[in-house]
């Protein structure tokens, strides 16, 4: 039987990346097996599993065995995708959160499809199928317990993943520094900001107002009012930060 591959950017965006070292000794072991030994898992002629494998034997052109699934959707597909990068391959916390998180969103796109389906949805008020899947209660316990990983391990990388940095989430996601040592490190950051920002706002409030009279001075205080009031909303949200790290540790 003749296949068709298709690389689909949504599909392989779900599945995390191997580094450079495991890469290269995936392409190790292949070479030296002089064969595939897992078969390469397709849906629709979309692959679903196996993206390395495919590209690596495609260059070494070496044959390999395929699999075709079926599922109803594409939802179930992606369904299939996260369930089984969940269970496999040493991944790293934040790659784990990422994936239960995604799992989280596609049963919401299958609840969201069930709905529509059953026309729970339309003006008519009909209700919702019983078949739709229903988001649990509590959404962060299910979260983490898919992710094999502490509630408060998802809150700590919840909060670098907004309050973060680019270069420290990257950090994180590859592994090179644990979400506990990340947590801690943008806790001691917001806390100099917090401590610049207050500095910067007392500077600005015991230079103003200057002369009221003095045309140059009216000008000058205006300057200085608005950028108190800058000043004054980045505290603000500097407080805002700290208080919801506080309220991490509760």
């Amino acid at each position: 039987m003749t296949h068709k591959f298709e690389v689909d950017k949504e599909i392989m965006q779900l599945i995390p990346p191997l580094s450079d070292e495991e890469y290269q000794q995936l392409e190790q072991n292949i070479l030296s097996e002089g064969k595939l030994l897992n078969p390469i898992i397709l849906w629709d002629g979309i692959i679903v599993d196996g993206h390395n494998r495919f590209y690596i034997c495609m260059r070494h052109g070496i044959e390999f065995e395929v699999e075709d699934m079926q599922f109803a959707n594409r939802e179930d597909a992606k369904l299939w995708i996260l369930e089984n990068q969940l269970g496999r391959r040493n991944l790293t916390d934040a790659a784990r959160i990422e994936l239960a998180l995604h799992l989280k969103n596609a049963l919401r796109e299958k609840a969201k499809s069930n709905l529509t389906q059953s026309g729970g949805d339309k003006k008519s008020g009909s209700s919702i199928s019983s078949k739709a899947v229903e988001e649990p209660i509590d959404v962060n316990k299910t979260i983490a317990k898919r992710a094999g990983v502490s509630e408060g391990t998802l809150y700590s990388y919840m909060r670098i993943k907004t309050d973060g940095s680019p270069e420290l989430l990257e950090k994180v996601k590859t592994g090179e520094i644990k979400i506990g040592t990340a947590y801690r490190m943008l806790a001691n950051e917001i806390d100099k900001q917090l401590n610049q920002a207050e500095k910067w706002h007392t500077y600005i409030k015991l230079r103003a107002p200057f002369n009221k009279n003095d045309e140059t001075d009216k000008e000058i205080n205006k300057r200085l009012a608005k950028l108190g009031a800058q000043q004054k909303a980045l505290l603000a949200k500097i407080e805002a930060k700290k208080g919801a790290l506080k309220n991490d540790k509760n």
